[in-house]
This record gives C-alpha cells, structure tokens and sequence, in this order.
C-alpha cells in the first residue's frame, strides 16, 4: 500500500487516546513577556558563580550585572536553545523569588514579601528595587510582593517534578528533565500520570510521527499563529505497542540519545568523531518501532529479537553518566546489530520507507 500524506493524518486522526489523556498537566512556561526577567548568564565570558543580566522588556532597561542568592536561581532555557531527548546544556539561570513548598508532584508555593526578601535574600532585593525604580512607575521601593509577582504563576506548582518540556522550532523537540528544576519559556511542559512512560513519551515526541501533527491542527482548527501551546500539544495522539517488548526497547533507545546528546553538547569544544551517526542510527532504529506501533504493525519479529538481544539497559540513570565507554558500549551495540547473521535475514515492508518519505518530505506538509 502507498501511504499519502492525506492517508497518514487520517490513521493518526482516528487514535483515540492522547497526551492529555495520560497526563496530570500540560503547561505553558514563564510568560517571556513578564515584567521582570532575570536570567544569569553561565557562558564563558562571565563569571560562572551567578553574574546576573536583569531586563524589562517592556523599557529596555538592562541593569548591572550582580551576583544573586543561589536558593533563588533556577536552571533556564527558551525555544532558542530547545534541547532534543536531553535538556540543553544550561548557559542561563532564572530568579524566583518565590518558595517552592512540598515533595508532591504539584506543589504549592508563596511569593517571599519584601520585608522578608530584604532580609534573607539582600541582593536580589536590591536588584528588584532598581528594576523597580527604571521601570515606567519610578517607584522608589518595592510597597508589596505584586511589584514583582509573575503575571502567569501557575507552572511554579511543577518545580522540582519531572517533566518533558517540549518546544517547536520547525518541528516539535522533547526533553526529559527528570529533577524538573528547569525554568522554561516558549515551551510546554508535560507531567505524566504514569512516571514510568517519560522515556517512551519524550522519544514519541521526537519521532516522525511528531511531523503529521500541524496537518492535524490546521484540519482541527487548532493552528495558532504557528506557535505551540498546551491546547494543541493535548491532541497528540497516543498509541503503545501491543509488545512490551516494543515499549521497552523504544524506552532504553530514548535513554541512550540522552545520553548521546548530552555527550554531544559537552564534546562541542572537542572533536569527538562518531557522536552523529551513532545518534542517527538509534533514531532511525526508533522510528521504525514507533512507526509499526501507530501505522503498519508488521515488522519482522527476527528485528525484533536482533534489538532485544543487544539494546539493554546497562544501569540506573546510566544515560546522565559522563562515562566515556558508555559511548563505547553503544558502537559495540550498534556493531553487533549490523552484523548479526539474522539481520541480513529481516525483511522490511516496502511501506516503512514510503511513510518515513512522506513524513519527511516537508514541500509534502
């Protein structure tokens, strides 16, 4: 069977489970529009303890850069540094001068008041006081915690609970935080019922299928401005393999990019050949799993066996291990595959490279 474009949004319209149906919360970030911003800058170029860049979008002000209590600053990132399977590697860091309450998967929090912000937290009071004073106000002290409570406080209750924060650059891109301490901004987050679904979820996000999902809106009516909000990410269809083997070895596959991309970010200063191909082959080998589960349900189960055989899972949380011959291990893997006697032996339906076309063809969508 060819596989059109038209018949591919149509198989994948009709699943009826979704993301928002396995999940607690789907969730915007910090609105980039908040009156106050402040993010460290953890680059080279200043100093790597806490340097903090304090800006008002609103009037363009920038304010000198100072060191700001630590219990305050979180990891930060933005659409323009989305991370795939991994969080990227953190260059800013985000004041919230706020309390985070609890060890439950949705947490409480309190503004910290003024009074109490001058006392334990001086310097960031400082520094909201002169972003207060530049701004078009020109208030000379900081009357209540409303001068510097965010517009949008409602993804404060998801601090420290892993998440998989998802943005869209040209198409969707999925990290798994799984302490859950980032910050984010252009972006959604997503906090699963299931925690034992994150890996297989974040490597959904990322695969193929992840391309028929703006034909789903656009015929939806959902498209909004070609900007990714939690309303449309909810309708991302959700189907999982009638094998746990599937699942599993979908899940370990996710782990191992993680790794490897986290292994990329830290070897950019270094050349390191390998990293690459190695990421394209594990993709490529998700892919077809992920394809059979939502489309075709026909691969060789002798393929199947092959990655059972080789793809495990060496270790708890191996994949945010900085051990160079994990690297190793997953050449060996991926060398083993290849070379196995039955691999020559699997047959591949003719209909995995004509959806895998139509998916990537992008003059297609």
């Amino acid at each position: 069977m060819f596989w059109s474009k038209d018949d591919i949004v149509e198989r994948l319209s009709k699943i009826p489970r979704t993301l928002e149906d396995i999940s607690i919360d789907i969730f915007e970030g910090v609105p980039p529009a908040n009156d106050l911003v402040y993010k460290t800058d953890l680059s080279k170029e200043h100093c790597i303890d806490a340097t903090s860049g304090c800006r008002n979008p609103q009037t363009n002000i920038s304010v000198e850069q100072v060191s700001i209590e630590k219990e305050l600053m979180y990891p930060y990132i933005d659409g323009s540094a989305s991370g795939e399977f991994a969080i990227p590697s953190e260059q800013y860091r985000f004041m919230l001068p706020y309390e985070i309450l609890g060890y439950n998967i949705r947490k409480e929090y309190r503004i910290i008041q003024p009074e109490e912000l001058k006392t334990k937290f001086p310097i960031a009071y400082n520094q909201l006081m002169e972003a207060k004073q530049n701004s078009e106000t020109g208030k000379q002290n900081l009357d209540s915690a409303d001068c510097y409570r965010l517009e949008d406080e409602s993804f404060l209750q998801y601090i420290k609970t892993p998440k998989i924060i998802v943005t869209s650059n040209y198409r969707l891109r999925a990290s798994y935080d799984v302490k859950g301490k980032h910050v984010f901004s252009e972006g959604i987050g997503v906090v699963l019922g299931d925690p034992t679904l994150y890996h297989y979820i974040t490597a959904v996000l990322n695969s193929s299928i992840a391309r028929a999902l703006p034909e789903i809106w656009n015929r939806e009516n959902m498209q909004s401005k070609n900007q990714l909000n939690s309303r449309m990410l909810k309708r991302f269809p959700i189907e999982f393999p009638k094998k746990q083997i599937t699942e599993t070895l979908i899940s370990t596959i996710c782990r191992y990019l993680i790794y490897l991309n986290r292994q990329k970010q830290t070897a950019r200063d270094y050349s390191i050949p390998g990293y690459q191909k190695l990421i394209d082959f594990y993709r490529r080998i998700a892919d077809l799993l992920i394809l059979d589960t939502y489309i075709t349900n026909d691969l060789d189960p002798k393929f199947l066996e092959i990655l059972a055989e080789n793809i495990t899972a060496s270790g708890e949380e191996f994949e945010y291990s900085d051990d160079i011959n994990l690297l190793i291990g997953l050449q060996e893997i991926k060398k083993n595959i290849l070379e196995s006697a039955s691999f020559r032996e699997c047959r591949f339906n003719s209909e995995f490279t004509n959806i895998l076309a139509t998916l990537k063809n992008n003059g297609a969508w």
